[in-house]
């Protein structure tokens, strides 16, 4: 054989060992997220060409067990503080706590309402668990947690909400917030990470804590949320004969004014107004902030009608006032 073909032969062996060992490292990279227990066997090849023939070897099976991560994510579901008002009990904060682990791992739960940095201290009084899976606090169905006895078991990558109800103090100020956090640790096992729990990982494998140090705090907040917003009503009538007597046949125009003086704005505001005995609603007389609205239930904020009118007006913020204004007659 000339050293030309020796040489060609041994690039053909060094790239076929190359190629095989590339796609054993590509599918080690790939196995982010293997589950734990997982068994991972290696075996390269090595190929060549011996009197003119191509000829391979296997080498001998690499294998090993994937070994528990644990790992844990805790964040806060209210998209702000919640308001409260003095005196209140109950009041609920939302979270989400996320296994963040290749195993199966169960959590324990822990509230604290001293954690300073705010304004006031909520009570925490109890922990629960959104048993129906529904995102929202329901009395009597979801389970109120024990610390021990109800710890959460999640599967890999699973998440459950769990709420924390506090009760607020009183004599607090206008747009005081009060924090409370959260905190949920693997029951297994917490640590800095690299920390090792021999034998305790799934199917025996080791239970290594991962970059949270298996345990994840978060703050939620409530605010105190004291003004209470304040309607207005405001009438001017005009007679047939351009007086102001209410006599038959006389246009009344009401004015509703919402105002609110808070520091904390409220949200979902609906005015509704019955039409008044002996009148009747003057069509397409309702408006809002001087703009007209139309009487149907339609894509606008307000509907009118013979029975009443009703105006959606959002949310409202000691910075702007809703003002709503609608015309019926005296029956003749």
């Amino acid at each position: 054989m000339t050293r030309q073909a020796t040489g060609r032969i041994g690039r053909q062996a060094r790239l076929a060992l190359s190629l095989a060992l590339c796609a054993a490292s590509s599918t080690a990279a790939d196995a982010e997220g293997t589950p734990a227990g997982s068994e991972i066997v290696n075996v390269a090849q090595l190929s060549w060409v011996a009197g003119g023939e191509q000829r391979t070897v296997q080498s001998n099976a690499a294998s090993l067990k994937v070994d528990e991560r644990i790992d844990v994510a805790v964040a806060s579901l209210d998209g702000g503080s919640v308001p409260v008002a003095a005196g209140d009990q109950n009041r609920v904060l939302s979270f989400r706590v996320v296994n963040a682990g290749n195993a199966p791992e169960a959590f324990v739960l822990s509230a604290v309402g001293a954690i300073g940095g705010d304004q006031w201290d909520p009570a925490i009084t109890s922990l629960a668990l959104d048993t129906n899976g529904n995102g929202l606090f329901d009395p009597g169905v979801d389970q109120t947690y024990r610390a021990g006895t109800d710890d959460p078991l999640l599967k890999a990558d699973a998440s459950i909400t769990v709420f924390v109800l506090g009760g607020v103090p009183a004599g607090l100020a206008d747009a005081a917030v009060g924090l409370a956090s959260l905190r949920a640790t693997a029951v297994t096992g917490s640590g800095a990470p690299g920390t090792v729990f021999a034998g305790r990982g799934e199917g025996g494998t080791e239970a290594v804590v991962g970059g949270t140090t298996a345990t994840a705090i978060t703050q939620g907040s409530y605010v105190a949320s004291l003004a209470v917003p304040q309607l207005a009503k405001a009438q001017q009538i005009v007679d047939p004969n351009g007086g102001s007597s209410a006599l038959p046949g006389a246009l009344i125009t009401y004015t509703l004014t919402a105002s609110y003086q808070g520091a904390v704005p409220t949200s979902g505001g609906l005015v509704e107004d019955p039409i008044p005995a002996g009148t009747s609603y003057v069509a397409g007389s309702l408006k809002l902030n001087g703009a007209s609205l139309t009487d149907a239930a339609d894509g606008d904020a307000g509907e009118a009608g013979t029975a009443g009118i009703r105006v959606a007006i959002g949310a409202l913020s000691a910075k702007s006032n809703a003002v709503i204004s609608f015309q019926v007659r005296v029956n003749s």
